[in-house]
């Protein structure tokens, strides 16, 4: 069978595995009785929550204990949030709380879903003109039909993205909790539009252009590889 032909098919259930370690979202809100909190929920590559914890504010930033606590969930993973460059101010402070002089250690280790979907479109506009070139030199090259098309979408914030996924605002105990969530759903489906995107890479002719498949699109995957080099003296 020629390759090409039996490379065609292109879905949302590629299956390319994905072997990079839990990201963490933070997200700070209310949480019980409206206090001030931060949540931290840990999130699988392929999208999936698998830890999470809620902790005052307050707490975080007068208690070494509680601090020490937080960043050992954070040190070493990709981190994100509804609004990414918001962490900064909040992160020195718990760093601090935690008597750990280590400034800004986790500059290279944020990611945004923003730009993890701007990666997917990027991505997405290469490869079809790699398909485009391919055609004027190989037999039975099929277009590329995505399962929804993500082209010439604005999206100012967080909020427009969630709008675009459809993903709904997903109920919790407490708002900071509820937001969290949302945040995790949303990532899971830029996982699954990623995965789509890299699926193409099945085509030989493609991935000898671009390489082969990664697991994450590549802001989110720089902010876990930069984040298995941090230590922290915890």
């Amino acid at each position: 069978m020629d390759d090409i032909d039996e490379l065609e098919a292109v879905g949302a259930e590629i299956g390319i595995a994905l072997a990079a370690p839990a990201s963490a979202v933070v997200v700070i809100g209310p949480g019980e009785q409206g206090t001030e909190s931060l949540a931290v929920w840990h999130v699988s590559p392929q999208g999936m929550p698998v830890g999470a914890w809620i902790y005052p504010l307050d707490l975080l930033f007068t208690s070494p204990e509680a601090a020490r606590r937080l960043l050992v969930l954070l040190e070493r993973r990709a981190i994100t949030a509804l609004v990414p460059n918001e962490l900064d101010d909040v992160l020195e402070r718990i760093t601090k709380a935690a008597g750990i002089e280590a400034e800004k250690w986790w500059t290279m280790q944020v990611f945004s879903p923003l730009e993890c979907f701007a990666d997917i479109v990027g991505c997405r506009a290469a490869y079809e003109k790699t398909v485009a070139a391919a055609k004027g030199e190989l037999k039975n090259v099929a277009d590329l039909a995505w399962s929804r098309d993500l082209n010439a979408k604005r999206l100012d914030g967080f909020a427009d993205l969630r709008a675009l996924s459809k993903v709904v605002v997903v109920a919790g105990k407490t708002p900071v909790g509820s937001s969290a969530l949302t945040v995790v759903q949303v990532l899971r489906w830029l996982v699954r539009h990623w995965s789509e995107t890299e699926g193409v890479k099945r085509r030989r002719y493609v991935r000898e252009v671009h390489g082969e498949a990664d697991p994450l699109p590549p802001s989110w995957l720089t902010a876990v590889k930069s984040g298995l080099t941090t230590r922290l003296p915890l």
